[in-house]
């Protein structure tokens, strides 16, 4: 059989090799093995790569969120509150105890405006009762803010009181304190949610029914 043209090479020293022999057949075979070969690697090391890359960029990922979970678990705010209020009585119901002379309870209600060094200025509404004999004694009540973001914050307060400025008709001497006492937050909403926190206060008189807060504190907020 007589092959075609071209379809043979000379070798060195006149050999003359086919090439469509069946060796050099199972050389072309060979070659092509070892490319697929060195592809599949190629290839498989860059999935290998690419999945180092998947993986390393989920833990980067993870680690950056856990130090954000842990920096805002641990990053609480604190701070200390100066204010002063200013206040008036709106409304109060006075009752007499009959066990000594000039025991009496008061209801109190009071209205007013206050100024905190932080936070601004705010809204203040307070309700509480006083214990006394002859205008001296103990009172307890609770205060509601409201700021103008519409935040608000809640605390009780406890203390003695020296003369009874809320009852409007008890003579006063402007300037005078007249109670002064504790207080403890136990609610915020807004900006304050959470708050947490103790200070205490003084009231002075500015007239009957009428009196200033100078109030010191400390705050926490989660």
């Amino acid at each position: 059989m007589d092959f075609p043209e071209g379809s043979y090479v000379k070798a060195p020293r006149g050999f003359r090799v086919s090439l469509w022999s069946p060796s050099f057949s199972a050389f072309l075979e060979l070659a092509l093995l070892t490319q697929i070969n060195e592809i599949s690697k190629i290839k498989k090391e860059e999935n290998n790569m690419s999945k180092f890359k998947i993986v390393g960029m989920i833990a980067l990922i993870a680690f950056a969120m856990g130090i954000f979970w842990v920096g805002d678990a641990v990053a609480g705010e604190r701070g200390k509150i100066i204010a002063r209020e200013v206040e008036y009585v709106t409304t109060v119901q006075t009752l007499k105890v009959p066990d000594v002379e000039g025991h009496t309870i008061h209801l109190v209600e009071t209205k007013g405006i206050g100024s905190n060094e932080k936070w601004g200025a705010y809204l203040i509404y307070q309700t509480y009762t006083m214990d006394l004999i002859n205008v001296q004694g103990t009172h307890q009540g609770y205060a509601h803010a409201t700021f103008p973001d519409g935040s608000t914050m809640d605390w009780k307060f406890e203390g003695k009181t020296q003369a009874a400025v809320a009852v409007k008709s008890s003579p006063v001497i402007v300037g005078s304190p007249t109670s002064e006492g504790t207080s403890t937050y136990i609610k915020g909403t807004g900006k304050f949610q959470g708050i947490q926190g103790r200070g205490t206060y003084k009231v002075y008189a500015l007239g009957p029914g009428q009196f200033y807060v100078d109030v010191q504190g400390e705050y926490t907020l989660p």
